[in-house]
């Protein structure tokens, strides 16, 4: 069982995490991770089975370290990734919070979906992640984080912001 402690500052740190990306606020978003950072979306291999390796298997996206989301985050604020301009208005609504311990940090599962608006046209995302949370100078901060996007077919351009 978690201790009941971490319950107000993990879910704190989710719902920052949220509202940095529906506020387009990169540093305080690229902020809550560290240098050593795992981010991943994993594809899906068939129906029910998702592809396990980043490194050798396709992936919707994936970071190892830090330094690839922030030169994503350059790109979005340089305007230099076409695709994703104008930036779609986004909200992100993370619910079904679960906490656990495991053995390099604080598991945390979560249930989420993000609405998107971008030129009228609305879409969404929706899935589940599972973050590693660490403590780093008394603040905890995401050390690894796998996002499973559930939807069938990518209405459109699908990035950092949109899940």
């Amino acid at each position: 069982m978690v201790d009941e402690t971490l319950r107000h500052p993990v879910q704190d740190l989710i719902a920052r995490e949220a509202q940095a990306l529906d506020d387009k606020n990169w540093d305080a978003w690229l902020g809550l991770f560290t240098e050593d950072v795992e981010y991943w979306v994993p594809a899906w291999d068939s129906e029910h089975v998702l592809t396990t390796d980043p490194q050798g298997e396709m992936s919707l996206i994936y970071y190892s370290t830090r330094s690839g989301l922030e030169d994503r985050v350059f790109r979005l604020r340089t305007e230099r990734s076409a695709a994703s301009m104008p930036l779609p208005r986004t909200c992100h609504m993370t619910s079904n919070v679960l906490i656990d311990h495991g053995a390099t940090g604080i598991v945390v599962k979560t249930a989420w979906i993000v609405h998107s608006n971008r030129g009228g046209v609305l879409n969404y995302f929706f899935g589940r992640s599972e973050y590693i949370l660490i403590k780093v100078e008394d603040e905890l901060k995401i050390k690894r984080k796998k996002t499973v996007v559930m939807n069938d077919i990518i209405p459109t351009v699908m990035d950092i912001y949109s899940i």
